[in-house]
């Protein structure tokens, strides 16, 4: 059935088959069923862009496709960490606990990553800045850390 809608009155009109012209696609729909996280970058920036283009919210899929984005920033922030741990000497010792103190090191970005993100979307941060912001303090905690080692 259509119903049409006339200065005369509405009009109701029985059809057998009728094609539903609409913007949303099947696709688009089907985000809904999977996490931001697990989505591609190419699908979270044109579900972002049609939150937007709707007026809705599209922080959370901002976050997450800011966070995708610069998580390759993170290897060489990692390597970087990982070199005060690196150099020690075999008489030395504590080979162990610099092992246990990187591992830790390593969940702590990964925690402080999804936390950053949490926190960007409960107090309206900016999206880049929940996504690079635990890359920056880990990067500022491997240049310390360095400059700790060469005064040693």
């Amino acid at each position: 059935m259509r119903t049409t809608f006339q200065p005369e009155g509405a009009r109701v009109t029985r059809l057998a088959q009728l094609e539903w012209e609409s913007v949303l696609e099947p696709a688009l729909l089907s985000v809904l069923l999977v996490q931001p996280e697990q989505m591609s970058a190419w699908r979270l920036f044109s579900y972002a862009q049609h939150l937007r283009e709707n007026r809705q919210k599209a922080l959370r899929y901002e976050i997450a496709l800011w966070t995708k984005l610069i998580y390759p920033l993170a290897v060489p922030v990692m390597m970087l960490l990982a070199l005060p741990f690196a150099q020690f000497q075999r008489r030395q010792g504590g080979v162990g606990a610099k092992l246990f103190t990187g591992i830790m090191l390593g969940l702590a970005f990964h925690f402080l990553n999804r936390l950053f993100g949490h926190l960007g979307l409960l107090y309206d941060w900016p999206a880049f800045l929940s996504g690079i912001l635990p890359s920056l303090i880990f990067f500022a905690l491997a240049i310390g850390l360095i400059a700790a080692q060469e005064r040693r």
